[in-house]
């Protein structure tokens, strides 16, 4: 079914691209920000509202099921790069991850996002989520982030940032666990937080990365998703230089020794 939406705002694209001049132009990299809504209780209708497409607004309907909605951004598909109509899908699928991880159609499901870091170069998206299942006690929250590099059109992981650095994992460690004793942090026993995963959750700020756990797993569900801030300059001899003038760029190369000199 969220597949069907996908294409259906697509098509809505192509057609809107219909109205424009005979030529299009080139892809602009311009930012659409989609939202889809369905199962409205308050005004009983269904909508699909898709913004700044080409300066103008799209209502249609809705072809989910449920009280579900959905915020999240896509890229100007028209005169794209595969890799850009490639993130498109992903930035997509982000937004309905744990719609699919449930199993069943939740009693609610919400979705939206921020852009806690932007520049020429990266750009880091946050997703926030929560679902409930009627008829339990209460929802469920989460997060995710996707980073994406456009020099290279690559979505990082976190380990793209330190490179093959020996000791990278536990210098982030140490941060984390400096950060959750300084915050008074309850978790349920410290010493079975193992640190970074091999397919670490995290997302960038404009000063550190932020490294996200789900309830439950180190904490109580009351406090929600546990998100964590390792600031760059706390890691910064370890950064690859590649990215340590991007995220630091009052830094001195000079006087700085980085894990990986690779340009």
């Amino acid at each position: 079914m969220k597949r069907a939406t996908f294409y259906l705002c697509l098509l809505l694209f192509l057609l809107a691209a219909c109205t424009r001049a005979n030529n299009p132009g080139a892809f602009n990299g311009e930012l659409i920000e989609v939202e889809t809504a369905s199962g409205a209780a308050q005004t009983g209708t269904q909508e699909q509202t898709i913004q700044a497409v080409f300066d103008r607004d799209f209502l249609i309907p809705s072809i989910l099921e449920g009280e579900t909605s959905a915020r999240f951004p896509q890229y100007d598909p028209i005169g794209a790069t595969d890799f850009i109509l490639g993130l498109n899908g992903l930035l997509f699928d982000k937004a309905y991850e744990l719609f699919d991880s449930t199993g069943s159609q939740p009693t609610i499901y919400l979705c939206d996002y921020q852009t806690p870091y932007q520049s020429a170069i990266l750009t880091s998206f946050r997703y926030e989520y929560y679902t409930y299942q009627s008829p339990a006690a209460h929802g469920l929250s989460a997060c995710s982030g996707v980073t994406v590099d456009w020099e290279r059109e690559e979505i990082l992981p976190l380990q793209a940032f330190f490179g093959e650095h020996p000791i990278w994992k536990e210098i982030v460690n140490d941060r984390m666990r400096d950060y959750l004793f300084q915050e008074e942090i309850a978790l349920f026993d410290i010493a079975a937080f193992e640190g970074v995963t091999e397919d670490q959750t995290f997302y960038l700020t404009e000063t550190a990365f932020v490294l996200v756990f789900p309830p439950y797993l180190y904490t109580p569900g009351v406090l929600g998703v546990l998100e964590i801030p390792v600031a760059f300059t706390d890691v910064a001899t370890y950064l690859r230089e590649a990215y340590l003038p991007i995220l630091l760029p009052e830094t001195d190369l000079t006087e700085n020794e980085t894990g990986e000199s690779d340009g």
